[in-house]
């Protein structure tokens, strides 16, 4: 089903004619659809049987079962109001004992409330696929977490715009997710927490799994691994402007994926600045 997913078993090597912009636009579009209403995302996605929301936190998601695929779709809204994000991020790692790895709490908190609701209602003979955008995205990779301890088998997923969710440690042990991030070179979010951020007390936050970057019209850079780290927290602040939000938002990943449809380029990393679009 997903040709992009298969350049992360080698990390020395990756193929970017791989990269199926359609079926990352697929993805997208329902995290950018987890928005919306019940009745939109309905009448979008007719294998819809479940729309629900948090209690406590407002986050919405929704789930689309098809039989005749054998699968089971699980999309996460993200923040919707980005005014009160250095206070969303600013949780301390704890240590998760079902995991058995230091995550970080806010999103924990979130993605076992949805665990709950959600298991009873899954079928463990089918492929479960989780994607989201921005918080959703982070509670979609640990929630990729909690269905892979318990033996649901998982497919390929992709999300959009992801803080980070655990350390070094955590990385690691799930590092073998089948787990595309994408992320928008202008959008400073996956880069939350900053490193530094409270480095001392269990190692600093990383990312999981490969990241696909994208750039301005057609071209995107393809990493293994996360590579771009901020060290400096007051400076990472501060950079957080206007620009940076509106990169975030879910509207301008669809847009500048459409930009990719019928014409993509990859370009190496470290010249990624040459194709970015301020």
């Amino acid at each position: 089903m997903f040709l992009l997913l298969t350049a992360c078993e080698n990390e020395t090597t990756t193929d970017h004619n791989a990269i199926n912009f359609e079926q990352v636009n697929w993805y997208a579009k329902r995290a950018a659809l987890a928005y919306q209403s019940e009745q939109d995302i309905k009448a979008a996605f007719p294998d819809t049987v479940l729309v629900a929301t948090t209690p406590n936190s407002d986050v919405q998601y929704f789930l689309e079962q098809d039989p005749i695929r054998h699968r089971q779709i699980i999309t996460i809204r993200g923040t919707a109001n980005l005014r009160n994000i250095r206070e969303d991020v600013e949780y301390i790692q704890s240590r998760n004992p079902k995991l058995g790895i230091y995550v970080h709490s806010g999103f924990d908190k979130d993605t076992y409330q949805i665990f709950q609701d959600l298991t009873p209602r899954l079928n463990k003979n089918h492929t479960t696929i989780v994607t989201g955008h921005s918080l959703g995205a982070a509670i979609a990779t640990l929630l990729m977490m909690y269905l892979q301890e318990e033996g649901y088998l998982l497919g390929p997923s992709i999300n959009f715009g992801q803080p980070k969710v655990t350390n070094h440690a955590g990385a690691q042990k799930y590092h073998n997710l089948p787990l595309l991030r994408v992320a928008d070179e202008n959008d400073l979010v996956p880069m939350v927490p900053p490193r530094d951020f409270l480095d001392s007390l269990h190692g600093a936050y990383e990312h999981i799994g490969p990241e696909l970057m994208l750039l301005g019209g057609k071209f995107y850079t393809y990493q293994t691994h996360h590579q771009v780290e901020q060290d400096d927290v007051d400076s990472f602040w501060d950079n957080l402007g206007d620009e940076s939000i509106k990169a975030h938002y879910m509207k301008h990943y669809l847009h500048n994926i459409a930009l990719k449809l019928n014409s993509a380029e990859a370009v190496p990393y470290d010249q990624r600045e040459r194709y970015i679009k301020q």
